[in-house]
């Protein structure tokens, strides 16, 4: 539910509530039938939507993948659905008006341009590629090994490897000459800042004037090379409000951008808020591009979610699925249960595959919110902007850890071939092929899902032998027991 007097909002109901079930069962639905005209009378009979959305968002997937025009208008659909229902409550004359998202900008002007304070990094700008994982920072040589090892035991895929490697083979890419960053989420544990900081770029920070990120940053000029802008208020407090202050988000990016932007959308919330942030978000991707304020996108996809996965990620679970002996108790359990544990990662089949991580934890807004994401990445890279868009290993996140089921499934991903990465790794990780798709753009694809595919790092969800929706109870039970 939204509470918000002005900002963004969700739309009223038939009964007058603001309901995130509602209006993510009238998205989906209108997604859908851009390829299926009796989606729409399917979903609303769904009375459960927590259990339920599983099935339908997988559907939005599954749709395209042979199929790049059904791809391509599930995903406009999707966003016209969204951007036509949500609403932008603003002041008019002392009366609160609901426009649209799609019209928002607009229609509403910043009242003011919020200044700008710059916090300019004291080092040397880093120009190796080093990611920290357990205790070390591998780089170098050390890396490339260690890159080998990942892609041999399915934690990242082959095209994630290559692009780490040509990342260290050019290591002036780093600084993102001749471009900015507009971080939406600053203080995100997953998000690039802070790599992006090191490496020497500029970044436009934004995040909530109450988020202690700005403090932080402020203590570690220090430990970066690059420039940070923030926008600030009249009385110089850092700090800007997405979902209520997006016309002076907009004005302040076209005043204070250094160079033509790339956006990145690394923000998260709890429940609605996060669908709210995300249609904020995208409202303000639109209005950039329009007139070239912003020229790239960047996004990071959750492995918790349904992609199409090519033809070897199947042969590969399937291959580990043969090659249980007839003792391995997981193949005993599953026999036992029918498959309700233990279920095959894939149905069988040849080539591309839908991989389906979805699990109910995880929550509806949440998986639209990402959704919305992997939407406007579909349409925008699809009329020729530069676009990022990849998929993130399982981390272990401040969001993750304070959801118990969540975090002991984490604990007992292990046993399962699913390598867990903490925060520091991912972002590091994710920051290298940021830089790598804004150097080298993204592959020319035949269909979008290959878009996203390429560069995927799942943590090992897609190569193993289970659907983690029948294998990560049980992770979680071993979890709760390690804990």
């Amino acid at each position: 539910m939204s509470t918000l007097t002005t900002g963004v909002r969700f739309p009223t109901d038939p009964s007058g509530s603001r309901s995130t079930g509602t209006l993510a069962k009238q998205v989906v639905a209108d997604a859908l039938a851009s390829v299926d005209p009796s989606a729409a009378a399917r979903i609303h009979r769904i009375k459960d939507w927590r259990k339920g959305y599983i099935e339908p968002f997988t559907e939005l997937v599954a749709a395209g993948v042979h199929d790049a025009v059904a791809w391509d208008g599930v995903a406009r659909a999707g966003l016209d659905s969204l951007q036509s229902r949500m609403v932008g409550a603003h002041d008019v004359d002392g009366e609160t008006v609901e426009t649209p998202m799609k019209d928002y900008l607009d229609v509403v002007v910043a009242p003011s341009t919020p200044g700008t304070e710059t916090i300019t990094g004291t080092a040397e700008p880093v120009q190796t590629l080093s990611i920290p994982y357990r205790g070390e920072h591998l780089s170098g040589a050390a890396l490339r090994d260690h890159l080998d090892r990942w892609v041999e035991r399915g934690v990242i895929e082959p095209s994630c490897a290559a692009a780490l490697r040509l990342v260290q083979d050019y290591p002036d890419w780093l600084s993102l000459p001749g471009r900015a960053m507009l971080v939406l989420g600053l203080g995100s544990e997953m998000g690039p800042a802070h790599q992006l900081l090191r490496w020497g770029a500029d970044v436009m920070g934004v995040d909530l004037p109450t988020s202690p990120v700005w403090d932080r940053l402020r203590t570690e000029t220090d430990q970066f090379a690059g420039r940070l802008h923030v926008p600030t208020d009249a009385s110089g407090a850092p700090g800007i409000n997405l979902l209520t202050q997006l016309p002076e988000l907009a004005a302040w990016a076209r005043a204070a951008a250094p160079a033509p932007l790339t956006i990145g959308s690394y923000f998260y919330a709890d429940g609605g808020l996060h669908v709210q942030l995300s249609s904020a978000a995208d409202a303000l991707v639109v209005d950039l591009l329009s007139d070239s304020t912003a020229t790239a996108l960047a996004y990071l996809a959750t492995p918790m979610d349904t992609f199409v996965v090519p033809a070897d990620v199947r042969e590969a679970s399937d291959a580990a699925l043969s090659a249980r002996k007839a003792t391995d108790i997981k193949k005993i359990v599953g026999t036992l249960t029918g498959g309700k544990v233990f279920h095959r990662n894939y149905e069988p089949g040849n080539g591309p595959a839908v991989h389906d991580a979805l699990v109910p934890q995880q929550g509806p807004n949440y998986t639209l919110a990402k959704r919305i994401q992997r939407w406007r990445a579909t349409t925008a890279f699809a009329d020729g902007h530069t676009v990022s868009v990849n998929i993130a290993p399982a981390t272990d996140t401040y969001s993750v850890t304070k959801n118990k089921i969540l975090a002991n499934t984490y604990k007992g991903a292990g046993a399962f071939g699913i390598e867990i990465f903490q925060p520091e790794t991912s972002s590091a990780m994710l920051a290298a092929l940021l830089v790598h798709d804004l150097n080298v753009g993204r592959p020319e694809v035949d269909v979008q899902w290959q878009h996203e595919s390429s560069g995927a790092a799942s943590g090992g969800l897609w190569r193993q032998p289970y659907l983690p929706r029948t294998a990560l109870p049980v992770a979680a039970l071993l979890g709760t027991v390690k804990r």
